[in-house]
């Protein structure tokens, strides 16, 4: 597990960014530190020019260019940043635990708005969360990944959910094939987990469903559509001459026998579908048997009583019913709605949508260092004494924290710098130096 108990926060930033060193030469490891650096420390990141006039300049000798060709002509991947992150993640679960608990990999696509058509991969595309008398935006369309590892908290089990990273959709892959690469890149450091992936009804189709054939600690459990065709399991073979049939009866989800639970009417069973080879359990839920209204149906590739964690430990903030292993994949399926509050938190509180540059490796490095930045937000408190107080607080209010203890050491240096360049006593000089580490000295 990391442990970085380092006075000066700038010198903690640098350790933490230490484990992508191996991803770039070393002007660039630089020019990557400065931009996290930078993006920590300014409340709002308007674009790479705002960032270097109003926080890199003040403090380092470097041309503003030098991070434009940075963002554009690195050659650093994508994929190395993820694999990066993905390690610091699940170094945060003790070696003794990673057999007994489940990762959850939650995948989705988010829209981002732009104006003017020079960017590369613009274009027009359906939204279907406008309501403004149109169903189109103009702009880009970003596939995410998002992982969430368990984290023993007062005695129990709480998820922590970390960005992993952001892949443009480019049309020359769809965005199911995208996010099957996205995850094949990282599951080599997942092989002594349970993972089990959780995505909407867009990425429960064959194309994305093929990754789970190639790991056998990999499963699914995610909405389908209303209307996708379930069947009974197998017969028994009948004796007679011909091909056995491979599918049982047709099913319609109206005919499943449902409990109330709560606000909702649940019917939980073990079907066949096209989706599948095998046997998956489908829950359907409703709000109202009689007119069969709101109707959701989840698909779970894993026997319910299989997933380690609800089996091994009592997880915070989980409904989910060791009693009633049917219920779980209902309640485990909300664990998904974590990677739209990281949606939410990245386009209004931490300046997503600003970026202003145009080709496509370019953005996905200024939307990628964002991720890696917001992650290094939410694992500082496990991994740093000075700030554990903050454990599953708001990333907005660790931030503040941090952008407060970077600014302080920064004005403390830069006016020991100044007086190292002066005839000074060198007590004076080291008790100075002390101060830099105090708080409210600034």
């Amino acid at each position: 597990m990391i442990s970085i108990d380092e006075k000066s926060i700038i010198k903690t930033t640098e350790n933490y960014l230490s484990e992508y060193r191996s991803i770039f030469n070393k002007r660039s490891f630089h020019i990557f530190i400065l931009l996290i650096t930078a993006m920590l420390s300014t409340q709002e990141v308007r674009s790479i020019k705002f960032l270097y006039d109003n926080f890199i300049k003040k403090y380092w000798h470097k041309v503003l260019n030098s991070f434009y060709y940075f963002l554009s002509y690195t050659s650093s991947s994508i994929e190395s940043l993820m694999f990066g992150t993905v390690k610091i993640a699940i170094s945060l679960i003790p070696e003794e635990l990673k057999s007994t608990i489940t990762i959850f990999l939650i995948t989705d696509d988010t829209l981002q708005a732009k104006f003017g058509d020079k960017f590369d991969c613009y274009g027009k595309l359906f939204d279907h969360t406008k309501h403004d008398g149109t169903s189109f935006l103009n702009g880009h369309c970003f596939v995410s990944l998002v992982i969430s590892i368990p984290i023993r908290f007062c005695g129990k089990i709480k998820y922590l959910t970390l960005p992993v990273g952001y892949k443009l959709y480019d049309k020359s892959e769809t965005k199911l094939e995208i996010a099957a690469k996205m995850i094949q890149n990282i599951m080599p450091l997942l092989l002594d987990c349970q993972v089990i992936v959780l995505c909407d009804s867009w990425y429960t189709k064959r194309p994305f469903l093929n990754i789970l054939k190639e790991y056998t600690n990999l499963s699914i459990i995610g909405t389908v559509r209303s209307d996708t065709s379930m069947y009974d399991l197998c017969p028994e073979p009948t004796g007679k001459r011909g091909r056995p049939r491979k599918k049982g009866l047709k099913l319609n989800i109206r005919d499943f026998d449902y409990t109330k639970e709560n606000d909702y009417y649940i019917a939980t069973k073990k079907v066949l579908t096209n989706l599948f080879n095998e046997p998956v359990i489908a829950t359907v839920t409703t709000t109202d048997v009689d007119k069969f209204s709101s109707v959701r149906v989840y698909i779970c590739s894993i026997e319910p009583s299989d997933i380690q964690t609800f089996k091994n430990y009592t997880v915070d903030e989980s409904e989910a019913d060791k009693e009633k292993p049917t219920l779980i994949p209902f309640f485990t399926y909300k664990f998904r709605w974590n990677i739209e509050v990281f949606f939410y938190q990245h386009k209004f509180f931490w300046s997503f949508g600003n970026y202003m540059v145009r080709n496509k490796k370019a953005i996905e490095n200024y939307t990628n260092l964002l991720a890696i930045a917001y992650s290094f937000v939410i694992v500082l408190p496990f991994i740093h004494k000075s700030f554990s107080k903050y454990k599953f607080q708001s990333p907005q209010e660790i931030k503040n924290a941090i952008s407060y203890q970077i600014s302080k050491e920064l004005i403390l240096s830069t006016f020991v710098q100044k007086l190292q360049k002066r005839k000074i006593n060198e007590e004076t000089l080291e008790a100075i130096n002390s101060l830099i580490y105090l708080d409210e000295v600034s």
